[in-house]
């Protein structure tokens, strides 16, 4: 019994430490390589695996604690407003978020993406993956894709943020890129796919691609300098674009053209290690542009922060509020 009972805590130690592991955002291909086989190893390690991953989404109830708060009807209403972030309270609102940017990570879609990657990149972190037909991948912050070469075709799947590719044709197989439904095939080119809030989206630096945002539908050719969004299965043409801009975040430059300010935020968020949290009626109506440097993020942020109107406040360990 007591064997039975060490046994079982040791597994709870040990689900605890890879949940905590994956929510610090330094994982690696070795470490998810590792993650799989002690979770096929043994249905106990799934388990316990599971219970402790639910203990860190419970934590989500903890977000009241930043509820924006009411409009300061004077001077002295707002002074109070201000003063209510004491250490205490700040020191529980930075407590939520963490806990929040916890559950972020390791609920359910982030985890398998954290599975499923073959090459993924962390918070500020550009890499450049050779692929198996000597084909270039270059993923942005918080990227990932899965390679799925085979007989009749060399296949990758973005799984999240953007990648730009430099397609080798000694291979005779089509090269395809699959996002968010859609499918970007390769002509003799080099391309960027990203997805975000507003759907996926293919821009063409060299050559051309045939883009299908659903099965079924006859290719739409894009050349150097052209860009398309799609969801749903819809096709949007967006403004051209010089082709040396395209990708431009490989070169350290972030690119933000007429969107929206919840999105922009969210760019520029995933350059920075802690969490950004956004309260703002205005974040979804309000469309901005800008340059902006990806290894200063904070510049960037409080730069559309003070252009909005808004107010940003920073906590210890790099967490930002925007209300």
């Amino acid at each position: 019994m007591e064997t039975s009972k060490k046994r079982e805590t040791a597994i709870a130690e040990r689900a605890r430490a890879w949940v905590l592991r994956l929510a610090s955002g330094e994982t690696d291909a070795v470490d998810l390589d590792a993650l799989k086989a002690w979770l096929a190893s043994d249905p106990a390690h799934a388990i316990a695996f599971e219970r402790e991953r639910g203990f860190w989404q419970d934590l989500e109830a903890h977000r009241a604690l930043f509820s924006r708060p009411a409009s300061a009807r004077s001077r002295q209403a707002e002074g109070v407003s201000r003063r209510r972030w004491s250490r205490p309270v700040a020191r529980r609102a930075l407590a939520s978020a963490i806990a929040a940017s916890l559950v972020a990570i390791v609920t359910g879609p982030s985890l398998l993406i954290h599975l499923r990657a073959d090459h993924l990149t962390g918070t500020g972190e550009v890499r450049t993956v050779i692929l198996p037909d000597r084909s270039t991948a270059v993923l942005d912050t918080g990227s990932a894709i899965a390679v799925r070469y085979a007989d009749g075709e060399r296949r990758i799947e973005l799984l999240r943020g953007r990648a730009w590719f430099n397609v080798s044709h000694a291979d005779a197989r089509p090269f395809r890129v699959e996002a968010l439904g859609g499918v970007a095939q390769d002509i003799g080119t080099a391309f960027e796919v990203a997805q975000g809030d507003e759907g996926a989206s293919v821009s063409v630096s060299e050559g051309a691609v045939g883009v299908t945002a659903a099965g079924g539908q006859v290719p739409l050719i894009l050349h150097a300098g052209t860009q398309i969004r799609y969801r749903n299965g819809v096709m949007q043409r967006l403004a051209s674009a010089a082709p040396d801009r395209i990708a431009a975040w490989r070169n350290g430059e972030l690119l933000i053209d007429d969107v929206p300010l919840r999105e922009a935020i969210g760019r520029i968020a995933r350059y920075r290690s802690g969490p950004t949290l956004l309260w703002a009626d205005t974040a979804e109506s309000l469309r901005v542009s800008g340059v902006f440097r990806t290894d200063r993020p904070d510049d960037a942020l409080q730069s559309l922060v003070a252009g909005a109107g808004l107010r940003l406040l920073r906590l210890p360990a790099g967490t930002v509020i925007i209300r």
